[in-house]
Parts: structure tokens; C-alpha cells; sequence
């Protein structure tokens, strides 16, 4: 099996093709060492066309085959990070159609406004002691939950659209059954039920979103 690690064409990073390979063996090894690391959108983008590689060399290590393990030797700096991947993160992905690496987008950087963004292994306890420490922050009272008071007036405001939605529907629908009706009036009712229709999608979306996690919402949906 063949491992192209690079594609210049595709990911130059402003570096050479040297500078570029060390770059990739130096961060792949501490996304390996510690499961998730931040650094600059293009090269969280170009460590994963990597990575994806880079596990497979994995896999096939851990199936004891020796050519692999002298490719990760030169990829991986040092033999923690070699074990690790082998012993630890490669028996966690069973499923071949599964999701290894995740890249999500954070905050810009504030000295030069880069786009930033981190690079981690789906199956990792970060996330989880992050959501634990949210938790813990909640309880305590340094976050305020201001999601029960949008909650509450979100949806009055969606049963207001929704009623209105329905006198509207209602209007078109008589308009429409009188063969005497202009058609500039029904052309107008037609457009009052896809005002409203739209209003009810967007309140609906912002019910939906505050149900989600807060956590989750800065993290997929890009709220910083």
C-alpha cells in the first residue's frame, strides 16, 4: 500500500516542501500526544489530509506488519506518541466508515484577524470534561443559563406567528374559492402565508438551537 503524505499543489502553506514535512511530523505527533491541538485553519485543513494516513499506517501496525511500523517511525518524533496510536487510539475506530478526525472552526485570531480553528480525534475525553466543567461552571453561578427566558418567549412568539399563519391561510383560501376576487387582492394573501410561513421557520430554528447545548452551539454552529 502506497502513503502519499503530501500534495504541494494543494496545501504550499507558504513553506517548502522541507519546511512543510516537518511542520506535519511535529504536529501530527502532538495531535497524537494529546488528542486535539489548535493552530491556523489551512494548516488544521492540510494536518488532516495527513492524518487520514498517517492512522492507516496505524492500522496496519497494529496488524504487525513491519513496513508500517518503520513509515510511522518516520513520521511520529518520538515512541510515545508511536504506542499510543497502535495500543490506544486505533482500537477505538473499529468501524472502517467511521469519523477519525474532526477539524471545527473557533475564533479568528485577534493579532492578525488568521482564521484559527482545531484538529482532534472524534473519540476523545476532552470533550467531555469540557461539558462536565460547563456543568460545573452552571451550578456554581459563573454562567448564567439565560436559555429558560429566551425558551419562554420564543415560543409565545411562535404560537402568535402560528395564529396568524392560520387567519392568513384561512383568507387566502376564501379568496382563491371566489371567482370574483381581483387577482392582485389573492396575489397579496398568497404573499402574507409566505411572510408568516418564513417568520415561523427562522423562530422555529431559534427554538431548536436553544435547545441544543450551549457548548455545541459554539462549537458547531460558530458562536463564540
Amino acid at each position: 500500500m502506497g502513503y502519499r503524505l503530501s500534495d504541494p499543489k494543494r496545501f504550499g502553506l507558504a513553506r517548502t516542501s522541507k519546511q512543510r514535512w516537518h511542520l506535519w511530523r511535529t504536529q501530527m505527533t502532538q495531535l497524537v500526544t494529546h488528542e486535539r491541538i489548535h493552530t491556523t485553519w489551512a494548516k488544521a485543513r492540510a494536518l488532516q489530509f495527513v492524518a487520514h494516513r498517517t492512522f492507516k499506517m496505524g492500522q496496519d501496525a497494529s496488524k504487525n506488519r513491519s513496513n508500517a511500523i518503520n513509515r510511522l517511525m518516520g513520521i511520529l518524533t518520538t515512541k510515545f506518541a508511536i504506542k499510543k496510536l497502535i495500543n490506544e487510539i486505533v482500537p477505538k475506530f473499529k468501524d472502517p466508515k467511521e469519523q477519525v478526525f474532526k477539524v471545527v472552526e473557533t475564533k479568528r485570531r485577534r493579532s492578525d484577524f488568521a482564521r484559527m480553528g482545531y484538529i482532534e480525534f472524534t473519540k476523545n475525553e476532552i470533550a467531555k470534561y469540557e461539558e462536565s466543567q460547563y456543568k460545573q461552571l452552571q451550578e456554581t453561578g459563573k454562567i448564567v443559563d439565560i436559555s429558560k427566558y429566551n425558551k419562554t418567549w420564543l415560543i409565545e412568539e411562535r404560537d402568535f406567528i402560528k395564529d396568524k399563519l392560520d387567519q392568513a391561510q384561512s383568507r387566502f383560501d376564501a379568496l382563491q374559492a371566489d371567482p370574483n376576487t381581483p387577482s392582485v387582492e389573492i396575489k397579496r394573501a398568497d404573499q402574507d402565508v409566505n411572510f408568516f410561513k418564513r417568520k415561523l421557520e427562522t423562530v422555529e430554528k431559534d427554538l431548536w438551537i436553544e435547545n441544543k447545548n450551549p457548548l455545541d452551539m459554539r462549537r458547531y454552529f460558530r458562536i463564540y
